[in-house]
């Protein structure tokens, strides 16, 4: 074997493992803590809920949120009925940055580039040129779910 020959050999297997290790490095394994805002983040088959919120002790005040699974859930009215809440994707639809949300405004910013939305997802200023996509929320007792 010649030395160009081996150094393939050797480079291949050392890229090879180098590659799992990156991988295994990267994957979720049954260590990883659960988010605290949503009981259930690995959904069965079937449930399609991206957050759930226990309503008995979060979100008690207009303008309380919860941010998780790719959503934010803001609490807009009083009352426990679905239209005291409203809840958009986190996901800022100009670059994929995660938006913000700012109570003090009721308001949502994405400070990856300053795009801002209103309280209803509507742009009102920055480079986006769509507003926030709006998510479902849905009320069974005192469970918040958003899908």
């Amino acid at each position: 074997m010649d030395r160009k020959e081996f150094l393939n050999y050797m480079t291949g297997g050392l890229a090879i493992t180098c590659v799992s290790c990156m991988m295994a490095a990267c994957s979720k394994d049954g260590t990883t803590p659960s988010n605290p805002t949503n009981p259930n983040p690995n959904p069965t088959p079937g449930n399609t809920a991206l957050l759930t919120v226990n309503l008995s002790n979060q979100m008690l005040s207009v303008n309380d949120f919860v941010a998780g699974g790719g959503v934010i859930v803001v609490r807009i009215a009083t009352g426990n009925a679905v239209t005291s809440f409203t809840a958009f994707s986190s996901v800022c639809p100009h670059a994929g940055s995660t938006v913000q949300f700012q109570p003090q405004s009721q308001s949502f910013n994405c400070p990856a580039h300053n795009s801002n939305f209103n309280i209803s997802g509507a742009v009102t200023g920055g480079p986006a040129g769509s507003g926030l996509t709006k998510k479902t929320v849905e009320i069974s007792g005192t469970t918040l779910t958003v899908k």
